[in-house]
């Protein structure tokens, strides 16, 4: 028996070796480029026709924050003029002062949009607004 209880210490009293890196933590946070871009992104929230100021730069027309804020961005504006000169004034001459409450529901919709949008750039994320966030303009 003492073979096999030599085998079996062996077998089982040779740790396995366990390759590990020694990791430093870092006193610098890393610096991430989504802060350069935060601006642009919440200027085109707020002012829509803006939308097209990360495209003007290189280096932000490149970056997957901007392009993504200016693509939600020119949705919004779309989406904006729609509303305002589409079903505000053609509904306006079919159905009359009706139509007014009906765009006003909407307007409030596109300014919930748009404060999403303003705090999904300020805390830099990539969120998608709802509803009309799943439309690809911009690629």
């Amino acid at each position: 028996m003492e073979p096999n209880t030599q085998a079996e210490q062996s077998t089982s009293s040779s740790p396995e070796q366990v390759i590990s890196s020694p990791v430093t933590p870092t006193s610098e946070p890393i610096k991430s480029d989504i802060g350069e871009y935060k601006l642009f992104a919440i200027l085109g929230y707020i002012l829509p026709f803006l939308f097209f100021l990360p495209l003007l730069n290189e280096s932000s027309k490149h970056n997957d924050f901007a392009r993504f804020h200016a693509n939600q961005q020119l949705i919004l504006l779309i989406l904006g003029v729609a509303v305002h000169f589409l079903i505000g004034n053609l509904l306006y001459m079919i159905f009359g002062y009706g139509v007014y409450m009906l765009t006003s529901f909407l307007n409030l919709g596109l300014l919930v949009l748009v404060i999403m949008g303003v705090i999904n750039a300020a805390q830099e994320q990539k969120k998608e607004l709802p509803f009309v966030g799943g439309f690809k303009i911009l690629k």
